[in-house]
């Protein structure tokens, strides 16, 4: 016999009121199992249901700020677009110092002559013997000092030279010296004696700190 049957056969020899009791019985069984089992875990449920709606809630109050705290005359993105503008505006005074800079730097190659160079500074007092020897000029001694002008502005070179010849060949050889690449200035002469003659003076040299 199957389960059902029997149930129906228990039922029907049963008064009215005994069915009632019993079902009575059964709905608060069902119900006590029912709040003993799923009670706690719907209301577990529904605290980590809140707690989320607050960390929500929360979230979309502070996001809510934000845009009132950022937005002016209306424009939530009045500092996006002002930040940006600033940028172009850096980018733009960068590009100008950068252009600048490159100005400079060619003026500055066109009058390289005017800058301090040790190795042209050592070409140029080698060469003074062999101009020399080119205008037919003796040397008696040659003599140089270096200073320090300024931190700032540059260095001097001093020359002193003792040479002898013609009167002609000395202006020749002080004039090839002074048309050196270099800032070069002639100072102090003194010539003496008969043919050939002495002549001592100095030269000075100019380079500018770059």
């Amino acid at each position: 016999m199957s389960m059902l049957k029997q149930i129906d056969n228990f039922f029907q020899n049963r008064k009215s009121s005994e069915k009632i009791l019993i079902y009575f019985t059964i709905a608060i069984a069902i119900f006590a199992f029912s709040y003993q089992y799923f009670f706690p875990m719907s209301e577990k449920m529904y605290k980590n249901a809140a707690e989320q709606k607050k960390v929500i809630e929360t979230k979309i109050n502070l996001d809510r700020a934000y845009i009132k705290a950022v937005t002016v005359n209306g424009d939530e993105n009045f500092y996006i677009k002002k930040y940006d503008k600033d940028l172009q505006n850096l980018k733009e005074k960068y590009k100008q110092v950068i252009d600048k800079k490159r100005y400079i730097d060619y003026k500055i190659k066109e009058l390289s002559y005017l800058l301090y160079n040790k190795k042209k500074w050592a070409e140029f007092f080698d060469s003074l013997t062999q101009i020399a020897t080119r205008n037919g000029i003796e040397i008696n001694y040659i003599l140089n000092n270096f200073l320090d002008a300024t931190k700032t502005f540059g260095h001097v070179l001093e020359v002193e030279i003792s040479c002898k010849g013609d009167f002609k060949n000395i202006v020749a050889y002080i004039n090839d010296i002074e048309q050196s690449d270099l800032v070069v200035d002639v100072y102090a002469l003194h010539i003496s004696g008969k043919s050939p003659l002495e002549s001592i003076f100095k030269v000075s040299v100019w380079g500018i700190n770059y």
